[in-house]
């Protein structure tokens, strides 16, 4: 790497392929997210050399962080929640991620990156609250014993060929008992 954008692109790069090697998008939240809280080790040296080190370790942690953040914010837009409560709680992780890195931003005097990730907030906001409207809510679901899921489906939905997203969102180990208790798509 001979130049700064060398280095941008290749810190771009790895954050796409964390990206690209996430089973789901909410999955590469979820990677995402470890990389975007990434702080360097402080330099212990006081001199020049040391105080240029960290200067540029700084810089290179705010580039990682953001390129996490914005590779977060992609994933977002390619998630596909089940349920309003799903996108709400996906909306908070990324902007959970975004507002920590506005205030970095904002406090390092950097205006321009400030606005940019000011906008994307935005941005993600409008989108999963776009895509959240015509979803279904959830309800909790209280039975008081194990019911099979297709018994449990065609009382919940009238549509016992739910069954099977019962025992995904019940995370029962098998679809003839799912739990009394469990959060359940409302319709």
């Amino acid at each position: 790497m001979s130049h700064a954008s060398d280095l941008a692109s290749a810190t771009q790069a790895l954050a796409a392929a964390l990206l690209a090697s996430a089973i789901d998008p909410a999955d590469g939240v979820r990677l995402l997210s470890n990389l975007s809280n990434f702080q360097p080790n402080a330099v212990t040296s006081s001199s020049v050399v040391g105080a240029s080190m960290a200067a540029m370790q700084d810089a290179c942690g705010d580039l990682c962080r953001r390129a996490a953040v914005v590779a977060a914010c992609r994933a977002a837009a390619s998630y596909q929640p089940a349920s309003t409560t799903d996108a709400k709680n996906l909306q908070n992780a990324v902007l959970q991620l975004l507002d920590a890195e506005i205030l970095i931003a904002g406090n390092q005097g950097e205006d321009d990156v400030f606005t940019a990730l000011r906008a994307l907030r935005a941005a993600v906001v409008q989108d999963l609250q776009t895509r959240a409207a015509g979803l279904p809510g959830t309800i909790v679901v209280n039975v008081p014993a194990a019911l099979p899921a297709p018994a449990l489906a065609q009382r919940l939905y009238r549509d016992p060929t739910r069954a099977d997203e019962l025992v995904t969102e019940s995370g029962a180990p098998h679809p003839a008992f799912l739990p009394p208790g469990f959060t359940a798509l409302s319709s």
